[in-house]
């Protein structure tokens, strides 16, 4: 399974993002996400939260490789825009896993990051 995080940007208004009352709110959006879905999606949880600048989202997807999971929510990101008239002007400005702040991470602790503590002698 693979999170994929995204993020759709609201219009801009003025060179601004357009204030979040005058957007659709995130839980309708992951609805609205979720009907378009098809089984061979194999989505199994969407998280929707809004941002300043729109709504960012976690996709947790049941697929056999990282391409394949993002590929996914790609093109099921681009159906949500091409489907629904209320998001004319949003655009998908991120899609994907960011594997390079991992391994920055996890270089950043010399490996501890991904070392499961001692068990205690019994």
């Amino acid at each position: 399974m693979y999170l994929i995080n995204a993020r759709l940007r609201a219009p801009e208004i003025d060179g601004r993002p357009a204030p979040p009352e005058g957007r659709m709110p995130a839980p309708e959006l992951r609805r609205l996400l979720m009907a378009l879905a098809r089984p061979q999606d194999h989505i199994e949880h969407v998280y929707s939260e809004a941002s300043p600048v729109g709504v960012d989202f976690g996709l947790f997807l049941r697929q056999p490789t990282l391409d394949a999971a993002e590929g996914v929510a790609i093109r099921l990101f681009l159906r949500l825009l091409g489907t629904a008239p209320e998001l004319d002007g949003w655009s998908l400005t991120d899609c994907g896993t960011d594997l390079t702040l991992a391994l920055i991470r996890l270089e950043a602790s010399d490996g501890e990051a991904c070392q499961r503590p001692a068990i205690a002698a019994r």
